[in-house]
């Protein structure tokens, strides 16, 4: 089973249209290869729902918690995000440090990518370039506060994807990407993404993947009926340890 919370395939990367006030509230549609996704920024606590009524996850920045809510079985999980992070930091370490993982190359860079970067100020394209995975990104810079919010939601959201699909590394690349975003103040307005599951070899093509996404500054009155709705679920739906909601989402997804 795999799925991805906001940030998608390439990142979840979003479009800055207007943020000129620091009212803490923005919705932010997302389209990545196709599927869509919705996220909100509320009262300091963030949701993000997959498509028009599927699964939802709220993010408590205070608490930094996790709440996954499944309106088709009716339950919910919660999931304590500094403990994924410690988790998945612990394992970068061991990763890191055995000599064996070492001969695994996509693996190794996984847990500690880098890339060459090129800016070009006057589009604001940026290119990172790799061996084994390449983004082009076009960009407009941003210094509202609520950006830095949302980054950190993102980051957050990366470790929560790895802890739903723990086979996957494309995550842990992501960090990367939104660390060199938010240290040169600039907004993704899209990307795309290719990767070269054995390298940049002669004659080898790469998968690719591509997003969009944009943001609307001031909530409306149905995205504030669709928080509502996730809050009510969140009061009413009974709470089940992790796996078995996990075990239960993928038994409802063969059906």
């Amino acid at each position: 089973m795999v799925r991805w919370f906001l940030v998608g395939l390439v990142g979840g990367l979003l479009t800055l249209t207007a943020m000129a006030t620091a009212v803490a509230e923005f919705r932010i549609d997302n389209t990545v290869q196709g599927v869509r996704s919705t996220a909100f920024l509320l009262d300091g606590k963030f949701y993000s729902i997959i498509g028009d009524n599927g699964e939802i996850v709220k993010f408590d920045a205070a608490t930094r918690t996790f709440t996954l809510i499944s309106p088709a079985l009716r339950i919910q999980t919660r999931i304590d995000a500094e403990e994924i992070r410690r988790r998945v930091e612990q394992l970068r370490q061991r990763v890191l440090n055995d000599p064996n993982t070492r001969t695994d190359s996509f693996r190794h860079f996984a847990f500690n990518p880098s890339f060459a970067s090129e800016f070009d100020a006057v589009s604001g394209k940026l290119a990172l370039q790799s061996h084994w995975i390449d983004y082009e990104i076009r960009t407009i810079p941003f210094t509202d506060p609520l950006a830095g919010m949302y980054y950190d939601f993102v980051d957050w959201i990366c470790y929560l994807n790895f802890r739903l699909n723990p086979g996957s590394t494309q995550m842990l690349i992501r960090l990367e990407v939104n660390r060199l975003l938010r240290e040169g103040q600039r907004f993704p307005v899209s990307v795309s993404e290719s990767i070269y599951p054995r390298g940049k070899q002669p004659l080898a093509r790469p998968s690719r993947a591509s997003s969009s996404h944009d943001i609307v500054r001031r909530l409306g009155d149905a995205d504030r009926r669709r928080i509502e709705q996730a809050q009510e679920f969140k009061r009413t739906f009974p709470q089940v340890p992790f796996d078995e909601y996990q075990r239960r989402f993928a038994e409802q997804l063969t059906q």
